[in-house]
């Protein structure tokens, strides 16, 4: 999935416009983004304050720490600063995200390449590598801007090295000690954020089964959360993708695992959010057809046309319907999860309009993508994840469906289409530079035809 979004969106020829001028590592290596003068005490405040609020749970910020106590103890490591305030700057205004997200962006990746070789890491390390994985595209405005799988992965593997977690996973204090619980929780979210783009680009995990069930002692605690209990839920939805989409899917026995895990986690349907357990499980579905519509006979792709179309359209239908003032600040994976229905549906309609035209409402369908554009860029600024997707399924869709309706005016005319390659030169191994040639307008993997 993510290898398909990041392709059409080099093919519909995007560069962000906050681009970094050079790539000369800055003096004061040590010192924080406030110290260097990036901005100022009181900026640092604002923009921690922000991400204290609506991100503070993913890396286990008390949320009762007074902002200046936070500011305090987050200034003891430069890199967890400068990757706060680098996804909090998104939701201030564009003039400043335009102004301080390259610099901000700059400063992360130096500390990290500086960073990465230390043993054993502090906590700072694996709270700051969470959040340079959850919001890549946010961070380099285009899908794996960053290189989420071996960011997370390689923090997983420095996890081995630290008491950090080996207390926390064995532990039995972790049920009622508030700091192992943290530590924990942590872990969990980077074995998820792992397994996201394991999934999402076909790789290897460096987890194995042992490592998804140790994320189930977070529930044995006194202080487990909705939250905790959703992670730990997708940790197990997506092993169950991960193990499904590595090799020829088992159609049949994919399925069994996937009713499973719904009927074992299905009471999270009836609690708070549940649109993103529930979105994550269609997802899944569709990934796996999606698959199967490619390696499976004439007869049995033709069955799964409607399926697929009934899951991308409840993907976008879950995502607007449910949207609130939370919704602007959820992760990168989510907008890539409704962007790849989009673009799945888009591909749908291209590859199969003559039989899908005699049972569903072409028009309708064409319709509802446009809608979703709509919907993504009002949901934040031009620099927000959301409208930097609906960008991209905008273009996608008018290269496909040409004849289909008026897609959102945007010109690329003149745009350089080597997006990536200012993000890619201070430490290449961190971000995708290589892409798939797209110049005869294919879609790779793409899907067969009927017959």
């Amino acid at each position: 999935p993510l290898f398909i979004l990041r392709d059409v969106t080099t093919q519909s020829g995007f560069r962000p416009a906050d681009r970094t001028t050079t790539n000369t590592p800055s003096r004061g290596l040590t010192d924080d983004i406030i110290l260097k003068g990036l901005l100022s005490e009181q900026d640092a405040i604002s923009l921690l304050a922000l991400f204290h609020e609506n991100y503070g749970r993913w890396v286990s910020f008390d949320p009762a720490t007074p902002i200046m106590r936070l500011l305090e103890n987050v200034r003891k490591s430069p890199l967890l600063l400068a990757a706060c305030c680098l996804i909090a700057v998104r939701h201030t205004s564009q003039e400043l995200a335009s102004r301080l997200a390259p610099k901000l962006f700059k400063d992360a990746k130096t500390l990290l390449s500086l960073s990465m070789l230390n043993v054993p890491q502090p906590i700072e390390f694996f709270q700051t590598s969470l959040v340079l994985s959850l919001w890549s595209t946010t961070i380099g405005q285009i899908p794996l801007g960053i290189d989420s799988w071996l960011l997370s992965g390689l923090a997983l593997q420095h996890s081995v090295a630290s008491d950090l977690f080996t207390t926390a996973t064995e532990d039995q204090r972790a049920h009622s000690d508030k700091e192992v619980l943290d530590h924990l929780c942590i872990w969990n979210h980077l074995c998820l954020v792992h397994l996201h783009y394991c999934v999402g680009t076909r790789r290897k995990a460096v987890l194995d089964q042992k490592d998804v069930d140790r994320c189930r002692l977070v529930l044995g605690s006194d202080h487990a959360t909705n939250f905790e209990s959703r992670m730990v839920a997708e940790v197990h939805l997506y092993w169950i993708m991960y193990q499904s989409c590595t090799s020829t899917v088992d159609l049949p026995k994919t399925q069994r695992m996937l009713h499973s895990w719904k009927e074992e986690w299905g009471f999270l349907l009836d609690q708070p959010r549940s649109q993103f357990v529930q979105m994550g499980f269609y997802f899944a579905q569709l990934l796996v057809y999606d698959q199967s519509l490619k390696t499976g006979s004439a007869a049995v792709r033709e069955s799964l046309l409607s399926e697929m179309i009934r899951l991308s359209t409840s993907i976008i239908h879950l995502a607007m319907d449910t949207a609130d003032e939370r919704t602007r600040h959820l992760t990168d994976h989510i907008y890539h999860m409704i962007s790849f229905a989009a673009v799945t549906l888009c591909r749908l309609l291209g590859n199969y309009e003559e039989q899908l035209s005699a049972s569903h409402d072409l028009h309708g369908l064409d319709g509802l993508i446009l809608s979703l554009v709509s919907w993504l860029h009002a949901i934040g600024l031009p620099c927000h994840v959301a409208h930097t997707m609906g960008d991209v399924v905008a273009a996608f869709h008018k290269k496909l469906r040409p004849e289909s309706g008026p897609s959102p005016s945007t010109s690329y005319a003149g745009v350089d289409p080597a997006i990536q390659d200012d993000f890619a030169q201070l430490f290449p191994e961190f971000y995708g530079t290589a892409s798939f040639d797209m110049m005869n307008g294919s879609m790779l993997p793409d899907f067969q035809p009927i017959l």
